[in-house]
């Protein structure tokens, strides 16, 4: 396989993780760095024996960059994300939320489709390759035909932020079929432009329905629902269960659990611990993350989390709310307004170093590495 030049934009406790984990991966090697913090890319450079810059676009002038890696602030990840794709680079992976309003994100996704340059956003459970597995299964019908999707645990306390990851994987097991409408409602004031929880359903164009529960509960986590098994992930750890063979209208006591499909250890195993080079492993999540942009380039596919997924999740969330403002009826997408938004949590809107403080940032950071 081809070696990917990667470059970094945002050198900080997340940017150095994806860093690692492209490291990693033997098809990409970390070459450049920028930061406008001197402090974080002088340490980052240090790590990583690359070259740092404080303009991301010198470093694009300068270095051949294949993969640009900003790990920034989502007030300002749009313009930076634009930035790279107007310099030329083959692919660009962001985080999550892609950004705040929906006009945003469009322009975000617009200016690489434009370029034909691959754009993923969001380090996402749905990069999983077990997750994948298991919609493969699905699409065999291992359940037969999806009826709904069950998102256990809601939006809890983000709807963007960390909601991200919960419509990305309903979407996922939607087959990312287009959303046609939604009902919702929010935690606290829906006239709020700022993240919290959000509940509601979702009615997809192929027919699948999703019901999103807000709160936690016993049973956390995932659920697809078949007319002839159930697909369930805590988190974690992964099962199908399966009608037995005859059963018309399956109860619990006719489901047999599928073994020996999905690995017995978490999808987090190996999280914090430390590697003998000293390196904290960045976690199978962020590895699967770097990989999926490997095999965009490689297959000339989109990412698994792309940055069509970023804007689709943004705007569920944001329909969502916008049900409980209009009376909690029920809202067909797309949306029209583009300027709607939300503002994720201040520690994703800005920068952490300056919302948790200098002490609290160093100890995070330099956890990356064992002393």
């Amino acid at each position: 396989m081809a070696v990917y030049r990667v470059g970094v934009i945002g050198c900080g406790r997340k940017g150095t993780a994806h860093a690692r984990a492209y490291a990693l991966n033997p098809a990409t090697e970390v070459v450049a760095a920028a930061d406008t913090d001197s402090e974080n890319l002088g340490l980052f450079c240090e790590r990583f024996g690359a070259p740092g810059y404080s303009d991301y676009r010198e470093m694009l002038r300068r270095e051949r960059i294949d993969i640009a890696v900003p790990i920034l602030p989502v007030s300002v990840n749009p313009d930076v994300v634009v930035g790279c794709a107007e310099m030329g680079v083959r692919a660009i992976a962001c985080e999550k939320p892609i950004a705040a309003s929906l006009s945003d994100a469009d322009r975000m996704v617009e200016a690489c489709q434009e370029r034909g340059i691959k754009l993923a956003a969001g380090d996402l459970d749905r990069n999983f390759r077990e997750y994948w597995q298991a919609r493969r299964m699905i699409e065999d019908s291992a359940i037969g035909d999806v009826v709904s999707v069950n998102m256990l645990k809601g939006g809890i306390t983000e709807m963007s932020g960390g909601g991200c990851q919960l419509f990305s994987l309903v979407r996922m097991f939607a087959f990312d079929a287009e959303a046609e409408w939604v009902i919702g409602w929010v935690s606290g004031d829906p006239w709020s432009d700022h993240d919290q929880g959000v509940g509601g359903y979702i009615r997809f164009e192929n027919g699948i329905e999703c019901y999103m529960h807000r709160d936690f509960n016993a049973r956390s986590g995932i659920e697809v629902l078949g007319t002839k098994g159930v697909f369930y992930c805590d988190g974690s750890y992964m099962e199908i269960w399966q009608a037995r063979e005859g059963a018309v209208r399956p109860t619990m006591s006719d489901l047999v659990k599928v073994e020996g499909v999905f690995p017995e250890t978490s999808l987090w195993e190996g999280s914090g611990t430390y590697d003998a080079d000293g390196w904290r492993y960045p976690g199978r999540r962020n590895i699967a993350t770097a990989q999926s942009i490997v095999d965009a380039l490689e297959q000339d596919t989109e990412p698994t989390g792309s940055g069509e997924n970023g804007r689709k999740v943004l705007e569920l969330a944001i329909a969502m709310r916008e049900s409980h403002r209009r009376g909690r009826v029920p809202v067909r997408l797309p949306l029209e307004d583009r300027s709607l938004r939300v503002y994720p949590h201040e520690g994703r809107w800005l920068n952490k170093k300056d919302v948790y403080g200098r002490e609290w940032y160093a100890e995070a950071i330099g956890g990356a590495v064992r002393e």
